[in-house]
């Protein structure tokens, strides 16, 4: 059991130590949130000017849209990319025959691959963009300690749910081999559906509760909410159930889909 375990942290360690050989690229998606993070913060400031009926306070909002930027698992970056794009090529030059005769299973070496790549990115660019946010443009630090620990594992459970969505992906690509169109439109959709660039508190009721039903608020709209005092005590508990049933349910799908797949996988490349 134990040497199991040591496997599988040793493959996350790995992973870890490939993403950090490529620095520049964290560093440009720090840069880049910055940068559509300001403008996001222009625009909305600017509605908040000409508008009169407002659905969220100016601070309440501008948290919520400055930190979703920070945390965007929508966001075109290293630890979003790399794994779903490099199982496209794996696919179509053959070597992923080489990750399938693995003691591990394959599902599980996606896991430990995302999960290195998602600490790295959250060190590299997710905290410090919350920091230069907070201390440049005023945005507002959580609520309480409460909202703070319930955001950290909200957040956590919503990476389970993001690597679901990747991993569906990475399952096209063993039909398709090829992502590029799909990633597009997954990014597209989770920006929209998961309250990413515009709180639900926007949208016209009847959107807004199809929105509630389907599992991307699982990815920023509650843990902006828990971030920003909009979800807490029992409701806040009551959306981590929720949250974590979504994770369970998207990767049960996932694993359905991977069990299809592989049985249709043909091996290019020699």
């Amino acid at each position: 059991m134990m040497q199991a375990v040591e496997r599988m942290v040793g493959m996350s360690q790995i992973a870890v130590r490939q993403r950090m050989q490529f620095r520049f690229d964290f560093i440009m998606t720090l840069l880049s949130t910055l940068m559509f993070s300001v403008m996001y913060y222009m625009l909305w400031k600017a509605i908040y000017l000409y508008s009169t009926d407002t659905a969220l306070p100016w601070e309440q909002l501008i948290t919520y849209v400055m930190v979703g930027q920070a945390i965007n698992f929508a966001r075109w970056s290293p630890a979003e990319r790399a794994p779903t794009y490099a199982m496209a090529q794996r696919v179509k030059n053959g070597d992923i025959v080489l990750d399938l005769i693995r003691p591990v299973d394959f599902q599980t070496q996606r896991f430990l691959e995302a999960a290195g790549f998602f600490i790295v990115e959250m060190l590299w660019v997710n905290i410090p963009a919350m920091l230069l946010l907070i201390f440049i443009l005023g945005v507002s630090p959580p609520a309480d300690i409460t909202a703070a620990l319930g955001f950290g594992i909200s957040l956590c459970i919503g990476f389970l749910v993001a690597f679901s969505i990747n991993s569906i992906i990475m399952m096209i690509s063993f039909i398709t081999t090829n992502t590029f169109g799909v990633q597009l439109a997954k990014r597209a959709v989770v920006d929209i559906f998961a309250g990413t660039l515009i709180p639900f508190e926007f949208f016209p009721d009847t959107l807004r509760k199809v929105m509630e039903y389907l599992p991307f608020q699982s990815m920023a709209y509650i843990p902006l909410s828990i971030y920003t005092g909009r979800l807490t005590g029992w409701d806040m508990v009551q959306s981590l159930l929720e949250q974590l049933g979504w994770a369970l349910v998207m990767i049960l799908i996932s694993r359905l889909l991977w069990m299809k797949a592989a049985k249709r996988l043909t091996i290019n490349g020699g």
